[in-house]
């Protein structure tokens, strides 16, 4: 990644523009049915780790730049919510907006107000990496096109969080609200939130 975005400097200068959209996901087991190396830390790696290291590479051009600047960060709604068969999925996701958003307080901290981070937070997209993952009650599978446009109009107006379908925010509400034997019920048992992966495939594997 050091040596991908030295090429880019050199190429092209500093970026104005990052998106952070890379992704995996393992699915379909139990946690401690994966395996530590294959599933967990390559997960790990790739949704956590690698946009730290990728925006670390190019803010401080950000920073030094006289005009507006954007990092994107793709996260999920996963990121929000705890879910059955994806737990480091869910993981590494919890780690990418938590570390997103202190960044983006960390810019308006020291005073860099044109750098705008914005954290992505959407619910399954049908782009065959979920392939087989269920919809529920409120929470559509969304279309790759609804989601690149209510972004790409979200990150130039610098929204801190583009969150979808809307209705993700009531398990947030939920956290706040309710116990969590009576959330769990109404994520489990009611909207059916608990068992969209228990069908997942995801893209074949080669």
């Amino acid at each position: 990644m050091e040596e991908a975005a030295a090429r880019v400097r050199a190429d092209v200068g500093d970026i104005d523009v990052l998106f952070n959209n890379a992704g995996v996901v393992r699915g379909n087991a139990y946690f401690w049915e994966t395996d530590n190396n294959k599933d967990t830390a390559f997960t790990m790696k790739i949704n956590a780790l690698a946009p730290m290291f990728i925006a670390r590479e190019f803010l401080p051009g950000m920073i030094a730049a006289d005009g507006e600047c954007r990092v994107i960060n793709i996260s999920s709604a996963a990121g929000l919510t705890a879910n059955p068969r994806m737990a480091s999925y869910c993981g590494s996701k919890w780690a990418a907006v938590g570390w997103s958003d202190s960044v983006r307080l960390e810019l308006e901290q020291a005073g860099h107000s044109h750098v705008k981070v914005t954290t992505v937070c959407p619910y399954y997209i049908s782009t065959g990496m979920f392939d087989g993952a269920k919809s529920a009650p409120l929470l559509p599978i969304l279309e790759p096109e609804a989601v690149v446009g209510e972004v790409w109009k979200q990150m130039k107006k610098g929204a801190p969080f583009v969150i979808m379908p809307k209705t993700v925010l009531l398990s947030e509400a939920f956290k706040g609200l309710l116990p969590t034997g009576v959330r769990d019920f109404v994520a489990g048992r009611v909207l059916g939130v608990y068992k969209t992966m228990e069908d997942f495939t995801g893209r074949p594997t080669h």
